[in-house]
């Protein structure tokens, strides 16, 4: 393709040859209109050239242009279906791809790496809620701004060629086939999930430094996308926790109905995780780690052992042995030295020794006194004293029975049967039965009828119970009544462990109880199990009730969302009759200024400072497009003057 350096297209002046690829060539321009620099995407001409691939970037960048997020490249402007080339105008940013940090190695720690993908999951659930997917997920379409913020750029350009058209004539696959997903190798439709895999491609990469499908050649790294075929993570990393690599491998699933259904279920897992271990501002973290990689990298991992090594006692505290461990083995992966931790690990090792000597202690304590026993029966069996009939002994310990001494029983007419000698009796004794001075064989017992109840004071009698020496002692105790039988027990209640995860952050209130002391994105409670309300408030939201359902097993772990008060917008601009579109509302500027745009955001927004697009133009005039960021409850005001065409 001829370099366009020195020629217009249309109204941009295109200035240098910033890259290219399989599809197009990128240049830096200059608006003459608007004097701005921009980029600009110029399609190769063997796609310039077809009508179909024409109306699909045309569809594919009005979709584009009406995606307003910090983490999406902006589209200004696209070619007119006559034009002589085919373009797509962009923001022009001036930084680094994501590729070029990831060629330097893996992210270290990998908490990293979540930070970059959730910022990368945000953009892409704001697209997928426009129902706009992105089909070429890679590092090469993300840049990092020289301010640290990321810009996902490229969105839906894959699409503008069909499966077949992607095999160039050297025989690779436009479009990075190690990132594909494997519904569009296969030339399925791709949906969110397809996007969704990509990510995690990225994901680990970012993690290990390598790619999860890699292979020597196209058609085998194909293979193993489809075959699931990857190495897992943690035995790359072993600073990895148990979290993100399931989150990794939820991305991975070779069936898209396996995999988070949409980015925002992504960006969520990762907002979770990262919060609990205090990275709750991931943007303001990025923007951190670009700024000074390394001395953020050693912060970052002093942030996370102590943040883990506190979890690790609060879990030995709940008796939650096996999460306390993995815990600790994250610490020690992080910093192997760690004397806390270590002291930790010794103090469960101990304990478990502990455990273990006392079940081994009781299995002999038991043995002996079975022994002790068994040799107390045949003592008696040989000293001629008459045996108690079990049933007598469970008699007198019933609650219905009274600590009285029972009378004689009256003789009984039935004979007597001979019974086996229990075990560990003298052999002997079997042989002397019968004999004077050897015990006489005993009437086997049988279960005894339920003695009836008495009138208070009164000792209900029990027939058939054997005594020796005509009394039977007792210990001391009360005669039961009807009410201690009726009498209903207090359960015992037990408190649980609860987390809940607020988006983006807030205060809490369980029930009537006192709202906590900060504003946060996790909050570990105690509740007793069943229903309860919880309150979320913060200075920026309204407050909103949710209701939980506490199990008494598993974990309990609940996902609520802040709802950000809405946000007042007035445009003060000249012409004051020029027209002022916000979303689907349209009024005039001076109007806005009495009546303001009443702007919400959705429930739960991954920040509380909300992005909105204002459009404003007048006949005569060259209309103007911007980009407002605005705080929940609070008034802003857009100043400006449109220039006359």
């Amino acid at each position: 393709m001829t370099s366009l350096v020195g020629r217009h297209i249309g109204r941009y002046r295109i200035l240098e040859q910033l890259g290219s690829g399989g599809m197009s060539v990128v240049y830096k321009g200059l608006d003459t209109a608007l004097d701005r620099e921009v980029a600009v995407k110029v399609l190769h001409p063997h796609l310039a050239g077809k009508d179909e691939s024409r109306r699909r970037l045309a569809r594919e960048a009005r979709a584009v242009a009406k995606l307003h997020h910090p983490n999406i490249l902006e589209v200004f402007d696209f070619s007119a279906a006559d034009a002589q080339d085919a373009f797509i105008v962009t923001e022009y940013i001036r930084g680094q791809t994501l590729k070029v940090f990831l060629d330097e190695g893996p992210m270290d720690p990998p908490e990293l790496a979540a930070m970059v993908i959730h910022e990368l999951a945000a953009a892409l659930a704001h697209a997928h809620e426009a129902g706009v997917i992105h089909r070429d997920l890679k590092p090469e379409n993300v840049m990092v701004r020289d301010d640290g913020v990321l810009k996902l750029m490229d969105f839906g350009i894959a699409r503008l060629m069909d499966i077949e058209e992607r095999m160039t004539l050297t025989g690779t696959l436009v479009g990075s086939p190690a990132h594909m997903a494997p519904e569009i190798i296969e030339g399925l439709e791709a949906g969110p999930p397809a996007d969704v895999f990509s990510v995690g491609i990225m994901f680990y990469a970012a993690m290990t430094g390598r790619l999860p499908f890699l292979a020597p050649n196209t058609t085998a790294t194909l293979k193993r996308i489809l075959d699931g075929d990857y190495e897992d993570p943690r035995r790359r990393v072993p600073a990895l926790s148990d979290e993100l690599a399931d989150i990794c491998a939820t991305c991975l699933q070779r069936d898209p109905q396996r995999r988070y259904p949409d980015a925002a279920r992504l960006r969520d897992a990762l907002a979770d995780y990262l919060a609990g271990l205090g990275f709750a501002r991931v943007g303001e973290e990025l923007v951190s780690y670009f700024a000074d990689p390394q001395s953020y990298r050693k912060l970052a991992r002093q942030r996370i052992v102590a943040t883990l090594l506190d979890r690790s006692e609060r879990q030995l505290a709940e008796k939650r042995i096996p999460r306390a461990l993995a815990s600790l083995n994250q610490v020690l992966a992080l910093d192997g030295a760690n004397e806390r931790a270590l002291a930790l690990l010794k103090g469960i090792q101990r304990a478990q020794r502990l455990k273990t000597w006392r079940r081994r202690g009781i299995r002999v304590g038991v043995g002996l006194a079975a022994a002790g026993l068994l040799g107390l029966g045949g003592w008696k069996a040989r000293s001629g004293h008459a045996s108690i009939d079990p049933a007598m002994s469970q008699e007198v310990t019933a609650p219905e029975q009274v600590a009285t001494t029972p009378p004689p029983p009256e003789p009984s007419t039935e004979p007597l049967a001979t019974t086996t000698a229990p075990a560990g009796l003298a052999a002997g004794a079997q042989e002397n039965a019968g004999r004077p001075g050897t015990p006489q064989p005993v009437r086997p017992a049988s279960p005894p009828p339920r003695a009836a109840k008495a009138p208070s004071g009164l000792t209900p009698r029990t027939e058939g119970s054997p005594s020796v020496g005509g009394t039977v002692k007792t210990g001391l105790a009360r005669a039961a009544t009807p009410e201690d039988e009726d009498a209903p027990r207090k359960p015992l209640v037990r408190r649980l462990p609860v987390s809940i995860l607020v988006r983006p952050y807030g205060s809490i209130r369980v029930d009537d109880g006192a709202i906590s002391t900060q504003p946060l994105q996790k909050h570990d409670v105690e509740m007793t199990p069943g229903r309860h309300a919880v309150t979320i408030s913060c200075d920026y939201c309204e407050d909103v009730v949710d209701t939980i359902d506490v199990q008494a097993e598993g974990d309990n772990v609940f996902h609520l969302r802040a709802q950000p008060k809405a946000s007042r917008l007035s445009v003060d601009f000249e012409p004051a009759g020029a027209q002022v579109r916000v979303g689907d509302e349209v009024r005039t500027a001076a109007d806005s200024l009495t009546t303001p745009f009443e702007v919400r955001s959705p429930r739960g927004p991954a920040g509380f400072q909300h992005t909105v697009v204002v459009e404003v133009s007048h006949p005569g005039y060259v209309p103007e497009r911007r980009v407002v960021h605005l705080r929940p409850g609070e008034p802003t005001t857009l100043r400006g003057s449109l220039r006359p065409e």
